[in-house]
């Protein structure tokens, strides 16, 4: 048994032991939480200790720890320690290893001390706006707590009070969508004012900056607080407030604010094939690939967003670079619908709806078996909807005006909708509505789309430095298998580590008519969140029409790997994105976790991972 042990450690320690670290990268700035992980890989039969704690180790060198961190240059010292006594073998073994590893960690935002006034913007000087009559401008910045804060903008409003705002924690996204942990609960931040102001029809069409003003407490008030206040509750040293009293500092925003100026309102055009808008400034959309041509009246702006008025009430914004601006002069165009006619094949319903103008729309799935679609700038003068009579499969097409130009249309249909594409061939509005497949229930002859996401980026990285784009390829490969096995007809986006750009990926599918599309993934976590308490596999969606899918193989997924059930999402991903068919992306494992990584790694779980995939195909289909 010794020479056995002998023999074999000979060869793998030949090489002084290595600490191999993957993520973070080195001086690398991570989010400003509370602890996050560290992983990477070490020579075998070495113990591992970070930061003085002991670090399980794989049997095959792959470790991931999730630690305590602090703000600023932060060290993880690593230490790898020989796991045995080499005084009785013939051998020169290093006893141990030791590497520094540091990353920056921002420093949250901290309340300011009440021994002194102090006002910080929110915003950066690259911040700008445009605002118009009926706009509220909002106003905001931190200051010294227990003050009183006003603002004024000169030539317009003079002393416009704020208000101090309940103290604020700070909010990480990764918590909401991964799970818990990553945030201290003590950092909660006071001092925040805020102020509104709802703007006229007055003018300042220069660059205009606003000027704050902070004015500490009055010490009467304090004394009279201090006297009449157990010591006892006294939440905060009101005796360092006394040196902020009867104080008064004036500061002006470090951005600008136009208002009502000659340049807008303006008609803009849409120069992007595919634009998206959404319901503010960086915010979540409100319609999706928005045809190149279609044009909308412009009425302010926020940095790079331009704020569009789709309706008397309703308004969008659009990325700057994604419109062009038309000669002012140019009015917005009002669209009369008269008619609605359909069409059909033995694929496809088409709902056509005649306008005098490309104006921005947005449809929404209802339910599975319904849809509205609503297009702004438009009203009803509908007299006529013509139904294509050999086909039964539309049920109704019910048409309303809920408010001034927004013109509504609710599509009923008698089956599921399997997919859709909305277009313009001239000022004619064309709803492709995609009927179910040909034998429906059976997975035979089906066009499946799969996905394997990454490459030529590596994606997520396991300790071992197993990468994602070729975890979820070998994934993938094994899914072909499992489906021609079952008479489907595969297409690939990719069959080898070669180069695909995400945007293309789903451009295969159109191009094929595809039936679904399936993206392989393996996943990973922000920083601070444990992934030894947050893991498993999880499925995404994005239309309506694609959820069943979701389910199904998300249930699938969970009965075959016996991995913890990470939820199923709807997930705003590229690929999700296309209307046409039903489209998921699978999670399939965590690769950094090294018992997930190293599974990855064998036949065995992949073929696991596809016939659950398979399997949860094949059910979406059966249940139809």
């Amino acid at each position: 048994m010794v020479s056995i042990l002998i023999g074999w450690t000979t060869s793998a320690v030949a090489q002084s032991p290595q600490i191999d670290i993957v993520y973070p990268k080195k001086n690398a700035t991570i989010n400003a939480v509370d602890s996050t992980f560290i992983l990477g890989s070490v020579s075998p039969f070495y113990n591992l200790f970070i930061n003085n704690i002991p670090v399980p180790v794989h049997q095959n060198g792959g470790f991931l720890a999730f630690l305590p961190i602090k703000p600023g240059n932060f060290e993880f010292n690593i230490e790898a320690v020989l796991s045995f006594d080499t005084r009785f073998l013939s051998l020169v073994w290093e006893d141990s290893a030791r590497l520094i590893w540091p990353v920056q960690v921002p420093l949250p935002r901290e309340s300011f001390d009440y021994d002194s006034l102090q006002i910080v913007d929110l915003k950066d000087s690259s911040f700008s706006q445009i605002l118009a009559a009926g706009d509220r401008l909002i106003v905001e910045f931190q200051a010294t707590p227990s003050c009183l804060a006003w603002f004024s903008i000169s030539g317009l409003i003079d002393s416009v009070p704020m208000a101090e705002i309940a103290p604020q924690s700070q909010a990480y996204w990764g918590e909401t969508v991964f799970g818990v942990g990553a945030v201290p609960d003590s950092l909660k931040i006071e001092g925040n004012y805020r102020g509104y102001y709802d703007i006229g029809y007055d003018q300042l069409p220069d660059s205009t900056r606003i000027q704050y003003f902070l004015k500490g407490p009055e010490k009467k008030d304090i004394y009279n607080l201090l006297l009449d206040t157990p010591a006892e509750l006294l939440d905060f040293d009101y005796l360092k407030l006394l040196k902020s009293c009867d104080k008064t500092i004036v500061d002006s925003s470090s951005y600008y604010i136009n208002i009502n100026p000659d340049s807008y309102p303006r008609m803009v055009e849409l120069i992007d094939s595919v634009s998206i808008i959404r319901v503010g400034p960086r915010r979540g959309y409100l319609s999706i690939f928005q045809p190149k041509g279609v044009k909308a009246l412009a009425v302010g702006r926020e940095a790079d967003w331009i704020k569009l008025k789709l309706s008397q009430t309703q308004f969008g914004w659009i990325q700057s670079r994604s419109v062009r601006f038309l000669d002012a002069g140019n009015l917005p165009e009002k669209s009369y619908v008269r008619a609605i006619r359909t069409f059909s094949d033995s694929e496809q319903h088409l709902i056509e709806i005649p306008l005098s103008e490309k104006h921005p729309f947005q449809l929404e799935e209802q339910d599975r078996y319904s849809a509205r679609l609503r297009i702004y700038g438009a009203n009803s003068d509908t007299d006529w909807i013509r139904y294509d009579f050999e086909d039964d499969n539309i049920n109704y097409i019910r048409w309303s005006q809920p408010e001034p130009d927004i013109y509504q249309l609710d599509f009923h249909f008698k089956a599921p909708i399997w997919g859709y594409d909305i277009y313009y061939e001239g000022n004619i509005l064309k709803c492709l509505f995609n009927k179910l497949p040909e034998y429906v229930n059976k997975l035979r002859n089906k066009k499946i789309v799969i996905d394997p996401g990454h490459s030529p980026d590596p994606g997520a990285i396991g300790p071992t430095r197993l990468t994602e784009a070729a975890a979820n390829l070998n994934i993938a490969l094994q899914l072909k298998r499992e489906l021609e096995k079952k008479g489907a007809i595969v297409i690939m986006t990719r069959e080898d580590m070669s180069a695909l750009p995400l945007y293309d990926r789903p451009k295969i599918a159109n191009a094929i008519n595809a039936d679904l599309f399936i993206s392989i993934h393996n996943n990973a976590l922000p920083d601070g969140i444990d992934p030894y308490e947050n893991n498993g596999v999880s499925t995404y969606y994005y239309h309506l029409h694609s959820l069943d899918l979701a389910k199904t193989i998300q249930r699938e997924l969970i009965k075959g790997t016996g991995f913890n059930n990470y939820g199923l999402y709807h997930g705003n991903f590229a690929v999700n994105r296309p209307t046409q068919y039903p489209a998921v992306l699978v999670e399939c494992a965590f690769i950094i976790l090294p018992e997930h990584e190293a599974l990855l790694k064998t036949k065995k779980f992949q073929k696991k991972v596809a016939r659950s995939i398979r399997k949860g195909i094949e059910r979406f289909f059966e249940e139809f």
